[in-house]
């Protein structure tokens, strides 16, 4: 699977963030198997996250849940590409023109960088 990135920026984090997946099961989530996955990266069209969880071959489109600063996104992604990496994968999911939650992504981003910098400011006064 080849894909170039055509956004703007993506957003690294020092320390990975918690989050949950499920699969789409003919057209619907099944919630019964929800995953747990470390989102490393963060675009407002796409993630790079990592699981210990096989998603196969073709892998089906997912349903993830995060939080990037104070509410919780929850997103309709397909994977569209895969690397193994130690005991799992690291998988690249992509949004697939969701122009809201491109928005919000960038209003959670904008506020969780503000509180940052915030905090830097103060770690580097004391």
């Amino acid at each position: 699977m080849i894909f170039k990135r055509q956004e703007g920026f993506r957003f690294k984090f020092e320390e990975p963030v918690k989050m949950t997946f499920a699969i789409y099961e003919d057209g619907r989530v099944n919630n019964s198997q929800t995953a747990m996955a470390d989102l490393l990266d963060v675009s407002p069209r796409g993630l790079k996250m990592f699981t210990e969880v096989d998603l196969g071959v073709n892998p089906p489109p997912l349903d993830l849940h995060f939080m990037l600063d104070t509410r919780e996104i929850r997103a309709y992604g397909e994977v569209i590409w895969s690397r193994p990496f130690a005991s799992g994968k690291y998988y690249g999911v992509y949004f697939n023109n969701q122009g809201p939650l491109e928005d919000f992504i960038v209003e959670e981003l904008k506020s969780r960088r503000k509180k940052e910098a915030a905090e830097a400011k103060i770690k580097n006064n004391s």
